[in-house]
């Protein structure tokens, strides 16, 4: 195991923690690494969970996962994703993702830090390709920050030849700009439609036009993954499949119904008709305001993203 030593100024502030590389062959590294006995693969990072706190935790800006109860954290989110996507053979890494305070940093530290945890995902994936894939298609799905981790994979993390097996990226809860898609033409190239292959798909959700979050601030890319276009048009509420939630009686991860219009609006995708107060949570109303669904966009429409799956699987 090498060490790596990361200095990140900021003010007053400047973490200095020794890190050993994660090593993927080990298996406490992985939430799941699936047995490869279906037709395709779902290659998944979580979002932020880390509850450590920089006032707590000054050294570094990162969940160190090499502590059992930081990957624990990840645990719950890791396995309704599980269960959501259990049609298809599951890969799920930990990784040293960002605490919350980094966003609140300058773009220079934040660089930093985005680049650290991204090496993580992009050795854990690279991991995944040389003992789990086998030559299967395989879908990169990601939301918040682990859809900012993908990416990152997109960017930099990838071969050509592996490309080539990736039948889509979904990308939920995050954004792509316009001139990030300018310099990466090829990597962060937007599906136009419901069936094309290798591209990337993003989507953010809110209740109305007053709640746009961080993730649409400015030129950004964005489809309405009721229609996987950036058509403007007001869809309705019969092509809303449904909201994954966690039925506890059987233990299992059920699509129910979440009847809404839905229209893009600044790429942003509108659901009119849904309650406002859904995942609303005041301690993150500077980021998210009343309105903003980023807390429920990994499920919201996920009766649309399982159906469009299938879609593109065929088309593969």
């Amino acid at each position: 195991m090498f060490a790596i030593v990361l200095l990140v100024s900021c003010g007053e502030k400047q973490p200095v923690k020794s890190y050993t590389i994660i090593n993927y062959a080990d298996t406490a590294y992985w939430y799941a690494f699936g047995k490869g006995d279906k037709d395709a693969d779902v290659f998944y990072v979580y979002p932020t969970v880390s509850t450590i706190s920089y006032i707590d935790n000054d050294s570094s800006w990162f969940a160190d996962i090499t502590l059992p109860e930081v990957r624990e954290e990840a645990n719950g989110n890791q396995r309704f994703n599980k269960m959501l996507y259990d049609d298809y053979n599951f890969y799920a890494p930990y990784y040293r993702q960002m605490i919350f305070e980094s966003y609140s940093q300058n773009d220079s530290v934040l660089r930093e830090n985005v680049a650290f945890a991204s090496n993580d995902v992009k050795a854990a994936f690279q991991y995944y390709m040389e003992h789990g894939n086998s030559g299967r298609p395989f879908f990169l799905v990601g939301h918040s920050q682990g859809s900012q981790m993908i990416i990152e994979l997109l960017k930099s993390g990838m071969t050509p030849e592996q490309r080539k097996l990736m039948v889509a990226a979904y990308c939920i809860g995050y954004k792509v700009t316009a001139e990030e898609q300018a310099q990466y033409p090829e990597q962060l190239c937007p599906a136009q439609d419901s069936t094309e292959i290798g591209k990337l798909l993003i989507f953010n959700s809110v209740t109305d036009t007053t709640a746009l979050g961080i993730a649409s601030h400015g030129d950004v890319l964005g489809v309405n993954p009721t229609t996987w276009t950036a058509a403007t048009d007001t869809i309705p509420a019969e092509f809303q499949l449904g909201m994954a939630k966690y039925n506890k009686a059987r233990d299992s991860v059920l699509i129910v119904p979440c009847p809404t219009r839905t229209y893009l609006y600044k790429h942003t995708t509108v659901c009119p008709d849904l309650d406002p107060e859904m995942v609303f949570i005041p301690a993150y109303e500077y980021m998210f305001p009343k309105g903003n669904l980023h807390f429920a966009d990994s499920w919201l429409h996920a009766g649309n993203v399982k159906q469009n799956m299938v879609c593109r699987l065929r088309h593969f």
